[in-house]
């Protein structure tokens, strides 16, 4: 049972702000005003580049995770490929999200980013300790 609650978490997770993101401004004037001043703004559309990449991985989390789902990559001796590259995909995502809170210098979101990817690689290995990818 927890390993079905802990896809649905991160399906929850990623799938909600994913799709925030993509009925919103593209990207939001919030986004764009915290990177102004970065290397980000100096990139051709690097900007806008950044916010792609951030909804595409929580679009493509949320699909692995929900795809593991269906197929029931939660049951003991069950091959987890999709959860797998569901969790390589979240711990990306955080990294990114951690790197960008550091270079506008927002240290306390940077920390939760931290805590986020400790969480989650602990949750990985829980998940997948008895199955091997």
């Amino acid at each position: 049972m927890e390993r079905i609650l802990i896809l649905l978490l991160y399906i929850s997770l990623a799938g909600i702000a994913g799709i925030h993101k993509l009925l919103g401004d593209f990207p939001p004037a919030w986004f764009y005003g915290k990177f102004k001043e970065t290397f980000l703004n100096a990139l051709p559309n690097g900007i806008w580049l950044s916010f792609v990449l951030i909804v595409v991985l929580e679009i493509a989390i949320a699909v692995l995770f929900s795809i593991a789902l269906i197929k029931g990559e939660f049951k003991s001796q069950a091959k987890q490929t999709f959860s797998y590259f569901g969790f390589i995909a979240l711990l990306v995502l955080f990294v990114i999200l951690f790197f960008g809170s550091f270079i506008v210098q927002d240290y306390d979101n940077g920390f939760n980013d931290f805590v986020y990817f400790g969480v989650t690689v602990f949750l990985m290995k829980y998940y997948l300790i008895e199955n091997k990818v």
